[in-house]
């Protein structure tokens, strides 16, 4: 649920998701996963550095590429 919602607020809402959110996703999708693993994904997810993931950021998170 957290990710359609997470990709809801990218189509129709704001353009984008703020980190935290992300993590939080990140987190219910592997719950064994550690923050140092987070933060790793995270700061490659978010190329730009903005502190939010963006359209295109977020695709291509779920494109694995």
């Amino acid at each position: 649920m957290e990710f359609v919602t997470a990709l809801t607020n990218i189509i129709s809402g704001n353009g984008y998701i703020n980190v935290s959110d992300l993590r939080d996703i990140l987190r219910a999708l592997d719950e064994n996963v550690s923050e140092e693993e987070l933060d790793e994904m995270i700061s490659e997810i978010d190329a730009d550095g903005s502190g939010t993931v963006d359209f295109d950021e977020f695709m291509e998170m779920m494109s694995g590429e």
